[in-house]
């Protein structure tokens, strides 16, 4: 089989593509806002047939009328699907992990989408280090550094990560020999939301929109920024609350200070030990912008390299496709 699915299934959201596994190209995508959090919720008595049938669902949709000529298809899956709040829940594999995938720990079964069609899903396990873990950054990894892509920074650098569970990911001899986790788009989320800093970020009416290239915004981030180099981030947040009291900043300005001030705290342990080794940005927007923003204003862009968001896009697709084409030369995939 020439083609597969290529299905990055996180906390937030869904997404599934239609890969040619020749060229890379991507034939047909869906996206959708149900992630594993959303569905883990419908779940009576951790009832595994919620997933199964989201998944069926979108499949089905996505092939139309031509539902039967997927038989077979293969379906690469990674994400929070195989957590302990997933689809089926898997070890994880250990680093230090090869970045050609040797390693990843790989379940294989048949998902049936009617009477006479189904498909052959491979549900990706994770990685876990000494105290840290992730599930779904490292299918991005594999497909970052695929067919020889950035070779000195997976010699002897540091990839970082930006989301809602930010990584750094530290590589050595083409092998991902560790990582730290920072909560910075989750802290974020439920500072704006749930905290007393809520009204110094938000507007009456909700959460308007704004961007980090209006000057206002763009000088609060940098703002954040420098904060977060020079006071404790406990101590911060506060200021997210004195500057629309004291200093009368508009809330809808003031949230780029809050993320400022979180990204900042993320980078400054990274300014702080390893300002000399190469590090890779890897991020879509507006994420990018916002932390090449802080890299420069932490005195890091030196020794920074960035994808550029239209390839970061592509990450995962590739590194499902790194996966795919071991399992198709083996014949099976990898124990558990």
């Amino acid at each position: 089989m020439s083609r597969f699915f290529s299905c990055d299934w996180g906390t937030t959201s869904f997404r599934l593509r239609f890969v040619d596994a020749v060229t890379g190209e991507v034939l047909a995508q869906r996206r959708d806002a149900s992630g594993i959090w959303t569905l883990s919720a419908r779940c009576s008595g951790g009832d595994a047939a919620v997933f199964a049938n989201f998944l069926s669902e979108q499949l089905r949709q996505m092939a139309g009328e031509n539902a039967a000529s997927l038989k077979g298809t293969s379906v690469m899956v990674s994400g929070m699907a195989s957590s302990s709040v997933g689809w089926r829940e898997l070890p994880f594999a250990r680093a230090p992990l090869n970045l050609d995938g040797a390693g990843i720990l790989i379940d294989s079964f048949e998902l049936r989408l009617d009477a006479v069609s189904w498909m052959r899903i491979h549900l990706v396990s994770g990685v876990r280090a000494e105290a840290d873990m992730m599930r779904g950054e490292e299918t991005e990894i594999l497909g970052i550094f695929a067919d020889g892509r950035h070779a000195q920074i997976a010699e002897d650098g540091i990839v970082v990560l930006p989301g809602t569970h930010s990584k750094h990911v530290r590589l050595r001899h083409r092998q991902l020999t560790g990582f730290r986790t920072y909560m910075t788009g989750e802290l974020f989320d439920v500072i704006s939301a749930q905290s007393l800093l809520r009204a110094s970020v938000q507007t009456a009416d909700g959460v308007a929109s704004s961007t980090l290239s209006e000057p206002a915004c763009r000088e609060a981030f940098a703002a954040g920024v420098r904060e977060a180099s020079l006071s404790a981030l406990a101590a911060g947040l506060f200021q997210t609350r004195v500057r629309t009291v004291l200093q009368n900043v508009p809330p809808l300005v003031n949230r780029w200070f809050l993320s400022g001030l979180l990204v900042g705290s993320e980078l400054v342990e990274l300014a702080a030990g390893e300002s000399h080794t190469p590090v890779l940005l890897a991020a879509g927007e507006p994420l990018n912008a916002a932390y090449c923003l802080a890299f420069e204003i932490l005195g890091l862009k030196k020794n920074l390299t960035v994808i550029p968001p239209g390839e970061m896009a592509l990450a995962s697709v590739r590194g499902h496709r790194v996966m795919f084409a071991a399992c198709a030369e083996s014949g099976l995939p990898p124990k558990l």
